[in-house]
């Protein structure tokens, strides 16, 4: 049986390696004895993890694992916004078996982030945390009920296996897009199984659980303890990906693979990332958001009024063509997934991969949105309000979904479409919305309006529908004009001829 590596421990080498991590900074720098204290707490208890000497055993009878999400409420709606598996921060410590058994895998995270002998040492990152515990503080809601070395062990430990989980589940992603752009595809519409990083139940969720909204720490945090790593510890840190890239990446491959637009490094450096759940906002921004949206808007109001979306089918019986909007057509190549437009009759919608992630991704995506936005009116941070109940009102039933479906814009994997129209209906069940604020949507919707109310398109698309829908009687109806039109000609000859006979 193999044991964890040892690392110093004393207070006397903690104090050498404090003098030595101060070297260049002012000789009248004094660490907190409380610091030290808790890096050598954090020390001892990585010495004497047997996490993964135990799990390095060739176990082959194993206990029937509990399903812990059922554990954690009776009610289905819980395991939307609780997680189960893996704690990360302050609210839900240790709040099942599966989370006390995953505090020890954290320390082994943190073991391989220490070279032997190397930096950053558990003191300097323990130094690190503890210069942002105030900060950290403030970006929870209320008293988050931990003492100052708890709630820093908590941020470290947490803050490192985010880290290896980001590089993970990033690297996964770009394996997939790697492979899939040798095939000659694209994995624009990958299904969430065809991620390498999420094939095993525990993978599963760990995704679950990281995107869940009071399941979060400061992105700074994780920022900085990468930093450090990488500065420190790591000798190709240059050849490392910036942390935000490996969020993006990761968000992906969570979110499976639906399209969105691709920034470079320099616009994810601009972006200031809160946690994982703001970076998954971020990444469904659409690129057809307008943020002078309300000067069309104002432009249009002559022409229509406010008013809630019709159904599916209803627009298409008002003439409306659907289509599915490819993502060369969008900015830098891609398209969001909640991008619409509607022009000269068309209502381009971006692909819709429905699966069984989408609901609690999204609904901890709206619940962010809704609480940290204080308001439905802006339509540059709503927008995942407005086209989930832009959706809950185009699907208002199976029909709608099977026509969408049959133009490639819905896609799920859901029992039956019935489904599809229940998961958008339940999404916005509660939403603070005005649907007469300045949403992104709200010029699709104007035109939209105009648009029925032309009776010309409404007996176009009738016409097309009932008369010329079977080609059959498409070419009943040529054959019949032909012989009218024929008729016609024969019996102006005849009247031309006798007109023009001398009487």
């Amino acid at each position: 049986m193999s044991s964890a590596p040892a690392h110093p421990a004393s207070s006397q080498d903690h104090q050498q390696m404090c003098a030595n991590a101060n070297g260049d900074q002012n000789d009248d720098y004094v660490v907190d004895s409380h610091i030290v204290e808790l890096s050598e707490i954090i020390d001892r208890e990585i010495r004497s993890n047997t996490w993964e000497s135990r799990s390095s055993q060739a176990e082959t009878i194993f206990r029937v694992p509990k399903n812990e999400k059922l554990h954690v409420a009776a009610d289905k709606m819980m395991s939307t916004y609780q997680p189960a598996f893996l704690s990360i921060g302050p609210y839900h410590v240790n709040a099942t078996e599966a989370m006390r058994r995953n505090e020890q895998g954290k320390l082994s995270a943190l073991d391989k982030c220490i070279p032997q002998g190397g930096r950053p040492s558990v003191l300097e990152y323990t130094q690190a945390v503890k210069s942002m515990e105030a900060e950290a503080r403030r970006c929870y809601e209320g008293d988050v009920g931990m003492d100052a070395n708890a709630f820093c062990r908590m941020l470290l430990l947490d803050a490192v296996q985010l880290i290896l989980l980001l590089e993970l589940f990033g690297k996964c992603a770009e394996d997939d897009a790697t492979a899939a752009a040798a095939a000659g595809g694209t994995t624009e519409a990958a299904s969430p199984s065809q991620g390498c990083s999420i094939r095993t139940r525990d993978a599963i969720m760990a995704v679950h659980d990281l995107m869940m909204l009071e399941n979060q720490i400061p992105f700074f945090v994780v920022e900085k303890i990468y930093e450090l790593r990488n500065r420190n510890g790591n000798g190709n840190a240059a050849k490392m990906k910036p942390v935000r890239r490996l969020a993006w990446e990761a968000i992906r491959n969570m979110v499976g693979g639906v399209p969105s637009s691709e920034p470079n490094d320099d616009d994810l450096h601009l972006l200031k990332f809160q946690h994982l759940v703001h970076v998954c906002h971020v990444y469904l921004k659409p690129t057809c958001l307008n943020i002078d949206a309300s000067t069309e808007i104002l432009n249009t109001k002559m022409t229509g009024k406010y008013g809630r979306f019709r159904r599916a089918t209803e627009y298409y019986e008002a003439g409306v063509t659907f289509r599915r909007w490819c993502s060369e057509e969008g900015s830098q190549g891609r398209r969001s997934v909640l991008d619409v437009a509607f022009n000269n009759g068309v209502l381009s919608i971006a692909l819709q991969d429905i699966h069984e992630n989408t609901s609690y991704i999204l609904r901890n995506v709206l619940v962010y949105e809704q609480k940290y936005n204080r308001t439905a009116m802006s339509p540059d941070t709503s927008y995942v309000t407005a086209y989930v109940v832009f959706m809950s009102q185009l699907l208002g039933s199976a029909e709608d979904v099977a026509l969408l479906s049959s133009r490639g814009v819905v896609e799920h994997l859901l029992g039956d479409d019935g489904e599809v129209c229940a998961l958008f209906r339940g999404l916005a069940d509660g939403l603070a919305f005005d649907p007469g604020s300045d949403h992104y949507l709200s010029p699709v919707e104007v035109t939209l309006q105009a648009h029925c109310r032309h009776r010309r398109y409404r007996w176009r698309a009738w016409i097309v529908r009932h008369r010329f829908s079977n080609p059959w009687l498409v070419a009943a109806w040529l054959f019949g004009g032909s012989a009218v039109l024929c008729t016609i000609i024969q019996t102006v000859f005849t009247v031309l001829s006798y007109v023009q006979q001398p009487h």
